[in-house]
């Protein structure tokens, strides 16, 4: 049970910027940019794809025991990859800001469901 809502708790975190794969105009609300450039809104709504897929298969993760394994592999890189680039980058204020919290707060439900797929086998 603790295993599943870890795996949930990832994959909504994953899942909550979806919005710009569908509304454009979101990426403002989100990230404090405007969607004039044609490269930053491609680039950002692929971004927001591919959160949602690494949501989604956290997701089913909490179903399927052997998509685990992808699931944690897919949201420790994305997780661990944005914050390692964001202290890089000076750990910059505003809206990087936030998704450097909400990677933090992913960390521990993440860590637990390691350990539960990978240290209690």
């Amino acid at each position: 049970m603790w295993t599943s809502l870890a795996f949930a708790v990832v994959g909504a975190i994953h899942l909550m910027p979806i919005a710009p794969v569908f509304v454009p105009e979101t990426l403002t609300r989100l990230y404090g940019i405007t969607p004039g450039d044609t490269t930053l809104l491609v680039l950002l709504r692929h971004r927001a794809l591919l959160l949602a897929l690494v949501g989604i298969l956290c997701l089913w993760a909490i179903w399927s025991a052997p998509v685990r394994q992808a699931a944690l592999l897919a949201a420790a890189i994305n997780v661990v990859g944005f914050l390692s680039f964001y202290a890089l980058y000076g750990s910059p204020a505003g809206a990087l800001r936030t998704i450097a919290v909400a990677d933090l707060v992913a960390l521990p439900p993440l860590a637990f469901a390691a350990w539960s797929t990978f240290g209690r086998a």
